[in-house]
């Protein structure tokens, strides 16, 4: 007879095990002691790791078979994940082949710095100590999702160079992860536990090196929840979790640290609403225990909160001048010297020195993200009478100069796509801005105060987009590659440094199928953005404009069938089915709405009851149907950066265009939508800006006015 459960909470008692013995075979038989109680045989015809990606329903079916007991399911969950390891041997090459030594950062989510200080951080051989296959699901996923991460960090020429491996490095990664997420981070059942809210935070960092940040920002939100659930977020309050292995080393309340600064910085790349309002990881208490970097990256964490709250408040102008003070605050409290940039060449044969330099580099980088997000909403506002905003022009200029100044730094020791991911996406939103600031200021009526900066600020962008050449040439990796082609085509609108009137740009190459075409005469350069759910941004000399695609009645012959289908994109498209937003010049005050305009985003009905898709393409880039990759490449006047066509309906009718896959999905991965989003939250932060609606008019006359002088 076996023994009832124990109360929950309570130890379990001796009467427990032989309920557990009776799982176990007998020696020399095929059957365990619960089969032969039950006069059955055992059925061992467990799935193997190679079966399951080719049918992964089929071991979803076993999983979930409610004959199996739960301790059971759990046990062959785990000799499932075990299989699913690569060999002792391959491990073992894979840990000795890292081209500089390493460390496993992953122990920053669970300690803080004053801890990792004393103790330093594990090495890769602790991969070694491969799980048995008989221990909790979690403990053997937090293993493999460790092994994927550090997999991460190879540097791309090494793949070739590991010999003997069963799989190539990037297949057993991408096995590993996805395995890990499938069956164990997303299985609500085995998340009780500390190990297994680890393995989410994992997964997530995980996500967002390889660059999908809304996987990651979406992984993170789970972390955020269960940690809620366990009651971490709480100081005072009684355990609500379990630890699987007594040797596991975690630190609940920083845990909790971890998640939210995860969540808020993600939030800020992407332009969505943080995930809570805690601020107490800011505390007097907190700081005081904590390490100089480590209570400046908790101060960030509550000025990020404080910048996605402002950005809630309409841009609220006095609360933007208060974070700015405390950022001021936060950068004295570190000496002077700790804010040079850190020279990781110096430290790169010492595993802890390098991941502290890169640690530090990384802090650096935030904090002047932090000054820019801050600024940018009011950077183009410099007009007069807001010349009063021209300090957040030079925020946002110095700013981004800092930033590129360590993304340069980070490239040239560290070639790796997946290895601090994120300060790509920084690097690129911070060239663009730098961009734009020195474009604004030189059609400005007031004296250029960037004029001396324009050639060396020009010189470190075109290195920003070397390095980025380089990163793709090595990788082959989707975001280097666009956000190079993205900046190539920016710097083909020069400025004009010596004088009050914009150059022109007389030849403008452009990519071809392949080949470089010359447009030779232009009056003027034009990069095009299509930006997925956004809406398509042009940028010139003279302003940035926004274009929304507006639908047009159907073209059907008198009498003849009605076009039930979408419209065929290469079809020429007239310039008043566009819908356009009224151009924005540089230094002119543009506060757009957060979404699409409606009218020009609805499907069209034919009459017929058929929905006809709104036409996608303007004329300008309909004409040709060159194509490098999946880029259209327009052989026109304009010099077209495209990630998707875009099109966002805003009321309750189905999207043809959406079902026939138009867009990338809201959790597409890098190769097909590279840019994330992050483009979107940069461009609509950028254009709302600070003014009135009602003075949007007055400025675009102001400015119309300005450039009527100028030319006489």
């Amino acid at each position: 007879m076996s023994s009832s459960p124990s109360p929950s909470g309570a130890a379990p008692s001796n009467r427990a095990r032989p309920e557990t013995m009776r799982r176990r075979l007998r020696k020399g038989t095929h059957s365990c002691w619960e089969c032969k109680r039950r006069k059955i045989r055992a059925d061992h015809d467990i799935p193997t790791p190679m079966s399951m990606i080719g049918d992964p329903s089929r071991y979803l079916a076993f999983y979930t078979s409610s004959e199996v007991p739960s301790q059971d399911k759990y046990e062959r969950l785990s000799r499932f994940l075990h299989q699913s390891l690569p060999s002792r041997r391959d491990t073992e090459k894979i840990c000795t082949a890292a081209r500089h030594p390493s460390v496993l950062a992953h122990e920053i989510m669970t300690m803080p710095y004053t801890n990792l200080d004393q103790n330093g951080l594990a090495t890769p051989e602790t991969l070694l100590e491969i799980p048995e296959p008989h221990i909790h699901p979690v403990l053997i996923a937090r293993h493999m999702l460790l092994l994927a991460s550090f997999l991460q960090q190879l540097h791309p020429e090494l793949h070739k160079e590991i010999r003997g491996l069963s799989e190539s490095p990037q297949a057993i990664r991408e096995r590993l992860a996805d395995l890990a997420a499938n069956l164990v981070t997303t299985n609500d059942e085995l998340l009780g536990s500390i190990e297994g809210l680890e393995c989410v935070m994992i997964e997530s960092v995980y996500q967002a090196n390889i660059g999908n940040l809304r996987r990651s920002w979406i992984s993170g939100r789970r972390a955020m929840s269960i940690a809620q659930l366990m009651g971490i977020n709480r100081s005072h309050n009684q355990a609500q979790y379990k630890v699987l292995d007594p040797k596991t080393k975690y630190n609940p309340h920083h845990m909790w640290f971890r998640i939210v600064f995860l969540d808020r910085y993600l939030c800020l790349m992407l332009g969505v609403s943080q995930g809570c309002l805690d601020r107490s990881m800011a505390s007097d208490v907190m700081l005081a225990n904590d390490t100089p970097m480590g209570r400046l990256e908790r101060i960030h964490c509550v000025i990020a909160s404080r910048i996605l709250e402002r950005n809630e408040s309409n841009y609220d102008i006095a609360l933007t001048r208060t974070v700015d003070v405390e950022l001021q605050i936060a950068a004295r409290s570190l000496p002077s010297k700790w804010w040079l940039i850190p020279n990781l060449e110096m430290v790169s044969t010492d595993s802890q020195a390098l991941f502290w330099n890169t640690r530090r580099l990384f802090a650096q980088v935030l904090h002047y993200n932090l000054l820019n997000q801050l600024h940018l909403p009011y950077m183009l506002c410099s007009l007069p009478p807001q010349s009063k905003y021209e300090y957040s022009r030079i925020t946002c200029v110095n700013a981004s100069r800092e930033v590129l100044s360590r993304f340069i730094t980070l490239r040239r020791f560290n070639g790796i796509a997946c290895s601090c991911r994120t300060v790509d996406f920084l690097a690129l939103m911070a060239a663009m801005t730098l961009l734009l600031a020195h474009l604004d200021s030189n059609l400005s009526d007031m004296e250029n105060l960037l004029a001396h900066q324009y050639h060396s600020d020009r010189a470190m962008i075109e290195q920003v987009q070397e390095n980025m050449k380089e990163v793709n040439r090595l990788n082959s990796d989707a975001l280097s590659a666009q956000s190079a082609d993205l900046l190539r085509r920016l710097l083909t609108i020069e400025v004009e440094t010596a004088g009050c009137y914009p150059r022109r740009a007389s030849r403008v190459s452009v990519q071809k199928a392949g080949a470089e075409t010359v447009l030779p005469d232009q009056d003027d350069a034009v990069v095009s953005v299509h930006i997925p759910y956004f809406g398509i941004i042009k940028i010139t000399h003279e302003g940035l404009s926004k274009e929304v695609p507006k639908p047009r009645a159907s073209t059907a012959a008198t009498n003849g069938p009605a076009r039930s289908q979408v419209e065929d994109r290469s079809s020429t498209i007239s310039p008043e089915t566009l819908h356009a937003e009224p151009q924005m010049h540089f230094s002119t005050q543009a506060r757009l709405s957060r979404v699409p305009n409606i009218e020009a985003m609805t499907p069209v009905n034919n009459g017929n009851g058929n929905i006809e898709a709104p036409s996608m393409m303007p004329d300008t880039y309909a004409r040709t149907q060159a194509q490098v990759g999946t880029i259209p490449i327009p052989a026109t006047d304009a010099i077209d950066v495209t990630t998707h066509l875009t099109l966002q309906p805003q009321n309750g009718l189905s999207d043809p265009l959406l079902q026939l896959g138009e867009y990338p999905g809201l959790v597409a991965g890098t190769e097909d939508w590279a840019f994330q989003g992050v483009d979107l939250a940069f461009f609509e932060s950028l254009m709302r800006g600070t003014g009135n609606e009602e003075n949007i008019g007055a400025d675009w006359a102001m400015m119309g006015e300005v450039r009527m002088n100028n030319q006489t």
